[in-house]
């Protein structure tokens, strides 16, 4: 007897013959922001025949005929008339209290408008079912590099550019049955891109990217040596120097005495050395101790 996976559901849990378990994507560490496997976020970009947004926000960083016009212009909302929802701003103001007695925007200097982009994987999944079918999609009136907030007043909608879009489907389609596969449709992405924003464990992520992503599975505390009153000594992996009896340096991206980015894009492999299976120190106690 042959078992083939027939639905949807299916195919993307099989595992083919041969394949590791961690080949599936649910076994990714994080699929979306970037994540270490792929990038998620792509698929995205060409959701909109004709347009190609920015992964992270709404920008328009492309676009052809008939839509040329819009580069770099920002898409504020959506609206898809068959469910009768009216718009969906993806874009929210950010408020807090940036000082006591106060409440408001919390703008800054690269966002002065203090905007809060709607992450896409929850606002164009919003409009997921509309695929094939055109939507309207609500665009600055101008170019618009700084980011900027769905306006409030109907009068001030209504000077937004009002475009119908067609939107792609996110699977490919089976020329048989005319139902969604498991591969992701080729018009949203292109091979080799869901890699391409990936950042690499062997450069960035040792020096970190501001994700922090392996900071819960890479040493940052090295050659540590119990002491006799249960505490214990050790180094930070990133110190240039590293002392017989430890001396931690704080992991300061701008201290000359840890490595920094440019020194590990030239040669980490031989400034991170360490002996695999024990600590430099405690192999230095070791061959002194004469017992």
């Amino acid at each position: 007897m042959k078992i083939s996976p027939s639905n949807l559901a299916a195919q993307l849990s099989y595992r083919g013959r041969g394949n590791p378990w961690n080949t599936k994507p649910v076994t990714a560490i994080s699929n979306c922001f970037p994540g270490l496997e792929f990038d998620f976020r792509v698929i995205w970009r060409r959701m909109f025949e004709g347009l190609t947004l920015i992964e992270c926000h709404n920008l328009v960083v492309d676009a052809e005929p008939p839509h040329a016009g819009l580069k770099h212009h920002r898409l504020l909302a959506i609206e898809d008339p068959a469910t009768g929802t009216g718009r969906l701003s993806l874009v929210m103001p950010t408020k807090g209290v940036p000082m006591p007695g106060y409440e408001g925007d919390l703008g800054n200097l690269n966002n002065k408008n203090g905007v809060s982009f709607m992450e896409w994987a929850n606002s164009l999944a919003r409009i997921h079912e509309a695929r094939g079918r055109t939507i309207f999609g609500y665009f600055t009136a101008k170019k618009s590099p700084e980011e900027v907030l769905m306006p409030e007043k109907e009068a001030d909608v209504a000077k937004l550019i009002k475009v119908e879009l067609t939107v792609r489907p996110i699977f490919e389609t089976s020329p048989v049955d005319g139902k969604p596969m498991a591969p992701i449709s080729r018009q949203l992405v292109e091979p080799g891109e869901l890699t391409q924003g990936l950042c690499s464990p062997w450069q960035n992520d040792y020096r970190e990217c501001a994700c922090y992503y392996w900071a819960a599975s890479r040493p940052d505390y090295v050659n540590v040596v119990d002491g006799a009153d249960g505490t214990s000594t050790g180094n930070n992996w990133m110190a240039i120097d590293r002392p017989a009896g430890g001396g931690y340096v704080l992991d300061d991206r701008s201290d000359g005495a840890v490595w920094s980015y440019d020194q590990l894009f030239q040669n980490w492999q031989g400034f991170l050395k360490f002996v695999v299976g024990g600590s430099e120190e405690q192999d230095r106690l070791d061959r002194e101790d004469k017992s």
